[in-house]
């Protein structure tokens, strides 16, 4: 019996052909039919075990991340959450997702076939090991093999697959809950149009008191809710920020230093966020205007009172016209 397993970070020929290749937008799908054949094929049988169908041509398995230059940053391959009631699982495989059952049986697909096997296994993942679904298929022959990595709700403190392995066998109803649930991959990434973001991120309340303006801002769906960022420029002053940041070395996530000046990334606080839900219009040629208008403190958190002054809002049957 021969084994085949899928490497999901993909071999080094095709995956120098990705990271040589220039990107215009912050994710990008690519497609199943610009795949190598050999892997297409090894794909669609995995997709095959666990769906009752093959896999695609015109969907997508990987999606590329890029930074603000179009620079190759990252490859993503299908993920296991949670379902949004928390009673199962799912593999997010592309823009689909792929229902799993869990219980005193271990995990199970809905639809797929019976002889499929899984396992909760710790693999290299792009740089860190971290917790996988590894699943098995049989077929030809050869035994099929491939890694899903989990997305644990806790990013600072992902479960583990040893965790994972007791929880199977003792309560396997705890384990959805301990993942996040799958993003809504119509609003993947970066909304609100407008050209990239460059920068260093830091919270609103880190901004001096001043002057700024505010020339695009992205909207995303995560877990809690539409979170927002904004294009900060006009920082003529430059001051030191806190920004997070992951170790190369331990793949831990923390607060680190930076030197801001120029421009940045700013999270807003909630106040802001309510005028960012109101679509405005916020461009390089049509800036908004932010004022941080003082500087305070709430159990223990720093914070800012601010104002956002923008000149135009999309418009729509259900809002005012704010033309008077």
């Amino acid at each position: 019996m021969k084994t085949y397993k899928i490497d999901t970070q993909l071999d080094d020929k095709n995956r120098a052909r990705l990271e040589a290749r220039q990107y215009d937008r912050a994710y990008t799908e690519v497609p199943n039919r610009a795949l190598p054949e050999t892997l297409s094929e090894a794909l669609s049988i995995i997709h095959k075990g666990l769906t009752g169908e093959e896999l695609p041509e015109q969907g997508s398995t990987f999606l590329v991340r890029a930074d603000n230059s179009g620079t190759f940053k990252r490859l993503y391959s299908p993920t296991v959450y949670t379902n949004e009631a928390q009673s199962g699982l799912v593999i997010r495989w592309g823009d689909n997702d792929i229902p799993l059952s869990i219980g005193e049986g271990g995990v199970a697909s809905e639809s797929g076939d019976k002889k499929v096997k899984y396992s909760f296994k710790e693999e290299q993942v792009g740089k860190y090991a971290e917790a996988v679904l590894s699943v098995s298929y049989s077929q030809n022959g050869t035994v099929y093999s491939m890694p899903f990595p989990i997305k644990s709700l806790d990013w600072e403190n992902p479960v583990s697959a040893d965790a994972l392995d007791v929880l199977v066998d003792e309560a396997p109803e705890n384990i959805p809950g301990l993942l996040a649930v799958a993003p809504d991959p119509s609003k993947r990434g970066e909304g609100g149009g407008g050209p990239r973001m460059e920068g260093s991120i830091i919270k609103i309340a880190q901004l001096p008191i001043g002057e700024y303006e505010v020339t695009t801002y992205r909207s995303r769906e995560t877990q809690y809710g539409i979170d927002y960022m904004m294009q900060v420029v006009g920082i003529n002053e430059p001051f030191v920020g806190v920004t997070r940041k992951q170790d190369e070395n331990t793949g831990e996530w923390g607060d680190a230093e930076v030197e801001i000046v120029g421009q940045c990334i700013v999270k807003p606080n909630n106040a802001l966020k309510k005028v960012l839900a109101a679509e405005p219009v916020i461009t390089p040629q049509d800036p908004a205007k932010l004022y941080v208008l003082s500087h305070g403190e709430y159990n223990g958190y720093a914070t800012a009172k601010c104002k956002l002054v923008c000149n135009t809002f999309q418009g729509g049957d259900d809002v005012f016209d704010l033309d008077f």
